[in-house]
């Protein structure tokens, strides 16, 4: 099976002093209060009021506007003038800026930072005067540019600070804030039985020189609710090296994906003769993934075929400026849909919506910007390989992620090959984190597809060309050419408009304006029916869970939309084939859905076609009773011949649900 020994930790980002009553690290946020404006400088009257989560493409890129502003755009505020105060640093953490952010105070260049997606944190309390009010400017600039991922994509990158901005206060000697923005505390496992869960428990300590540190020390402790189940302690004797101390976890219960994502949590203090400056609580979440070639997915040593998404980072009105409400309001549709997994296409994504992920049991693979283009620029390798060692620092002790996204259809048609810098990307994956996979998603042959520990496959038969019914046997040929290899499929879906309906089936043209959403409630059925049987697949991705926009493309009912999301992009409007998933994937919630309520109607009769989880279903046309159907292996159920009139009411009744369509 090549198993991979994987149990981890999902961890809260911020310090959580506040819960334990620490006076000594205090976090601010400060999404409030933001001077805006285009360019480096600007008049008065052009500078507007923002608050943060935000970004300046919101209204320009989501109609299919190629030429929407991508350059340099200012953000400004004043911090207050009591944050410095003695024998207190001050630190500022960014938790993204898209695509290059320069932070400057009182007009003294402070740091710069090279990636969109992952956050950054710089100590700012040199640059602070006690006293004094400062004013922070975070200049941000998402131009194009060759040495930065992603250098392109189907997607838009909106620039602009999407993910907010806070302040950290803390002792001289603390919790280390900066170590790549990550939460400075990690649990590495070192063994897993029924009996017994092991984990090193790592702190990296900050200190600014100020004093000495022989009366520190470090605590780590477990807890299962109010229950301490471990506890150990180390001295600090330098901050230069990581305190490691062993903990561990008796008869540990684990995290076992939605149907128990169970979590212990750990509290990591650092102690002042006896006292705590500082400190981070991280829900535990103990488990293990592995695949193989011919079983597919495990979890927990148990068949667990990842059944999942892609999402993009993206909402009507706001972009990629999204709020709380939005996370929780995609993680709600995904799980009703009964989604075990999703991936977070093409970059790493908002830790509020992985923390969500975490506690909802979904696995959550997590991937760099590596998209479609490489060249062989030295910066733009390193500009790579940092924003992978971001990523998974900042993301490791999320229990939902399974394994570390390298790439996503690089091209090898340039003669620049990328196959080198896969293998770079892997090692340095493997080397941070040994306990997690790596994998990709390719689009074409290619040696890199053996690189990853996993690989997975994005190919739309049925909608760029071809017919569905050709998925499974290229599958199968995959498999056969490459037996060694563990392989998925990471992309397959087709265009689908909720405004466009056909009353006959017929393929459309990808790249046209009509988009019938009855093809691609069809792709699905035919599509899934071949995934489905094909057991030694480790997942099956959906493109994708809703609409988004791509300025670039020019189809379907509105320019700049990628129409191929089962929920339209306000997340107002779930897809006939977003209830087809549903009636395979979610066991619990029982339901029946009435298939083409949205289509036109002609003629005597009609196929009447509706999907269950809840068995077989009698229909019923006008009151009367017309026959049973029993779901075939896909809870497809259907009634040939059904007699039909304008005003004809359709019923189909299953033993706990009933859905009603009635024709114009």
């Amino acid at each position: 099976m090549n198993y991979r020994f994987s149990f981890f930790i999902g961890l809260a980002i911020a310090a959580v002093a506040s819960s334990l009553d620490v006076k000594s690290i205090e976090v601010k946020p400060i999404n409030d209060k933001w001077r805006f404006h285009y360019g480096f400088q600007a008049p008065d009257y052009e500078i507007s009021d923002v608050t943060l989560p935000h970004t300046w493409n919101r209204k320009d890129a989501l109609f299919g506007n190629k030429d929407y502003f991508r350059g340099l755009c200012n953000y400004s505020r004043k911090l207050p003038a009591d944050l410095k105060s003695p024998g207190k640093r001050v630190f500022l953490k960014v938790n993204a800026a898209q695509t290059v952010a320069d932070v400057f105070i009182d007009n003294h260049f402070v740091k710069q930072h090279k990636g969109g997606y992952t956050a950054f944190v710089t100590e700012i309390t040199d640059f602070l005067t006690p006293g004094k009010e400062s004013k922070l400017e975070i200049r941000v600039n998402n131009a194009p540019t060759m040495d930065i991922a992603p250098i392109c994509g189907d997607f838009n990158i909106y620039g602009g600070l999407p993910r907010g901005v806070e302040l950290i206060v803390t002792d001289p000697v603390c919790i280390a804030p900066d170590y790549y923005a990550s939460p400075g505390v990690f649990f590495y496992p070192k063994k897993l039985d029924e009996k017994e869960a092991t984990l090193d428990a790592v702190a990296h300590i900050s200190s600014d020189g100020s004093v000495p540190l022989e009366n520190y020390e470090v605590e780590f402790s477990v807890w299962d609710g109010d229950r301490l189940i471990s506890k150990g302690m180390s001295k600090v004797n330098d901050a230069t090296d990581p305190i490691t101390v062993p903990v561990s976890i008796d008869k540990p219960r684990l995290w076992d994906g939605p149907s128990d994502p169970f979590l212990y949590k750990g509290r990591v203090e650092l102690k002042k003769d006896g006292n705590t400056v500082d400190v981070r609580e991280v829900p535990i979440g103990i488990r293990s993934f592995s695949a193989d070639q011919n079983h597919g997915f495990f979890l927990n040593g148990k068949p667990h075929r990842l059944n999942g998404v892609n999402r993009h980072e993206d909402v009507s009105e706001r972009a990629s400026a999204l709020t709380v409400e939005d996370h929780r309001r995609d993680v709600y549709i995904i799980k009703e849909m009964g989604c075990n997994a999703v991936r977070m296409s093409h970059y790493p994504q908002s830790e509020v919506f992985l923390n969500m992920l975490d506690s909802a049991g979904i696995a959550s693979w997590v991937e760099i910007p590596f998209v479609n283009v490489y060249v062989n620029n030295p910066i733009y390798d390193e500009n790579l390989k940092e924003q992978l060692k971001e990523m998974i620092y900042q993301y490791h002790h999320h229990p939902s992620v399974f394994a570390w996204g390298l790439f996503n259809e690089i091209n090898s048609g340039w003669l620049d090959r990328p196959s080198k810098m896969v293998v770079t990307l892997d090692s340095i994956a493997h080397s941070i984190d040994p306990t997690r996979m790596t994998m990709g998603a390719s689009n074409q042959n290619d040696d890199f597809n053996g690189f990853t520990d996993i690989i997975a496959f994005n190919k739309y038969f049925g909608w760029y060309g071809g017919d569905p019914s050709e998925l499974g046997a290229w599958l199968d040929g995959e498999h056969s050419a490459h037996p060694e290899r563990k392989i998925g499929m990471s992309e397959y879906g087709a265009g689908g408009s909720v405004l466009q309906q056909s009353e006959d089936l017929v393929k459309p043209e990808p790249w046209g304006h009509w988009h019938p959403e009855n093809w691609q409630t069809k792709y699905h059925i035919d599509s899934y029916r071949q995934l489905a049987e094909r057991d030694y697949l480790w997942c099956n991705f959906i493109w994708c869970m809703f609409d988004f926009c791509a300025a670039s493309r020019n189809e379907g009912d509105t320019p700049g939309r990628n129409d191929k999301g089962l929920v339209t992009y306000d997340r107002n409007t779930r897809k006939d084939a977003f209830y087809f998933y549903n009636a395979n994937w979610n066991k619990e919630d029982k339901f029946v859905h009435i298939a083409g309520k949205r289509q036109p109607y002609s003629g005597d009769t009609m196929t009447v076609m509706a999907f269950s989880n809840d068995g077989a279903g009698e229909l019923y046309v006008n009151g009367i009773k017309f026959g049973k159907a029993d779901p075939d292996n896909v809870n497809v159920l259907t009634w040939e011949n059904v007699p039909i009139s304008p005003g004809t009411v359709i019923e189909v009744r299953t033993k706990y649900a009933t859905d009603t369509l009635t024709l114009p």
